[in-house]
């Protein structure tokens, strides 16, 4: 029987996949499902129609309890939503069955822009940024989003057709880990060395546009949920004071605004989080904190005992180049220590990776149903 506490948890964060009597399995991959059903990387990037059915069919095929989010990323909108480096794709200095590559080591956001942005905002400053590079000139900007939108919502209405769960209605990224992308890792660390209130100012002014952007597109899809990513302000990059002063307060007031507007919150963290835990202990009840395989779920566990509900994090090494019974072992001995509460949802750790073993994932969805 659940306790008190536990039954409110449930009851403030109504996910639409249960975790009260049985472990779910929820999954998201995109190149994944190139591989599964025999596609060409650049003909799944370029058609989203054909993208869309392979990734449903796929999801179909594995007997998955839900999918994170039912829009399915190309090329620009991983650039405009966080990740704004150049993409290389297949056949472009990459093997033509490979997926594709962020050019992570040339910078797209320079110095001086940072006072653009803190006067501007970072809608304003979008326009100016994406030709850098994308083939796509500012004035082509509002109407290449428009279409982007349709097509979501046309990957929506084809997941809803199907009856499958999805989780979150938008996605957003941490603005520290958008300025570290856009300026490369070196020198954006550099940055908050040299120019702490020009980078500080960035942020500040980043934040109303991310948070907005990011309700407005949750209500668009009629999926009250947000996921926010972050990444490169763990404890295993950063020290804590940089994280205190770069990070955290922008994570924090996202967190706050989207709990105002009656959003579910899905924190998406890659890297080793498990030095900086503690700094969410406070984050609404019910939060889901999805990890990639290297975070200590057990000391979060310890952390967090069951005020929100732990996913992952079945390493994509270990899907790639596991056994199925490697993969079956390491997902129930997870349920075990960390899900005995039923407060845990087994996932990949990040997405399940292009090469992944078909039979692995699989094994997943019946370690989940054996525990």
């Amino acid at each position: 029987m659940q306790s008190r506490d536990e039954i409110a948890a449930d009851q403030n964060c109504a996910w639409p996949v249960s975790i009260a009597n049985s472990t779910p399995v929820v999954l998201y991959f995109d190149f994944f499902a190139s591989v599964r059903q025999g596609l060409s990387p650049i003909d799944f990037i370029d058609d989203p129609a054909l993208k869309r059915d392979a990734v449903i069919k796929t999801f179909l095929e594995t007997g998955a309890d839900g999918f994170v989010i039912g829009r399915l990323p190309g090329a620009l909108s991983y650039a405009a939503g966080g990740f704004p480096n150049r993409i290389r794709l297949p056949g472009d200095g990459l093997p033509k069955q490979s997926m594709w590559q962020f050019e992570e080591n040339t910078e797209t956001i320079y110095a001086e822009d940072y006072d653009f942005i803190a006067r501007y905002g970072w809608n304003r400053f979008l326009p100016k940024l994406l030709p850098r590079f994308t083939a796509y000139q500012a004035g082509e900007l509002p109407d290449l989003f428009r279409r982007l939108k349709e097509e979501g919502r046309q990957d929506l209405d084809a997941w809803q057709k199907e009856s499958v769960a999805i989780l979150c209605g938008s996605a957003v990224t941490a603005p520290f880990e958008v300025l570290t992308a856009g300026r490369t890792l070196f020198n954006f660390f550099e940055d908050i060395y040299l120019r702490p209130e020009k980078v500080k100012g960035a942020l500040e002014a980043m934040l109303p546009d991310l948070i907005e952007n990011a309700i407005e597109t949750a209500s668009f899809f009629g999926i009250p949920a947000v996921v926010i990513t972050a990444h490169r302000s763990c404890g295993s990059l950063i020290s804590p004071a940089h994280f205190e002063e770069f990070a955290f307060p922008y994570i924090s007031r996202m967190v706050e605004s989207f709990n105002s507007a009656g959003l579910n919150i899905m924190l998406h963290l890659d890297c080793d989080w498990t030095k900086n835990l503690s700094y969410f202990s406070d984050f609404p009840q019910g939060t889901i904190i999805h990890t990639d395989g290297l975070t200590d779920l057990a000391q979060a566990r310890k952390i967090f005992k069951n005020r929100f509900i732990l996913m992952g994090d079945v390493p994509a090494l270990l899907l790639a180049r596991g056994s199925e019974s490697q993969v079956e072992k390491y997902c129930l001995e997870l349920i075990s220590q960390v899900g005995k509460e039923r407060h845990f949802i087994l996932s990949s750790g990040c997405d399940v990776p292009m090469d992944a073993q078909f039979e692995n994932v699989l094994a997943m969805v019946k370690a989940a149903e054996k525990s």
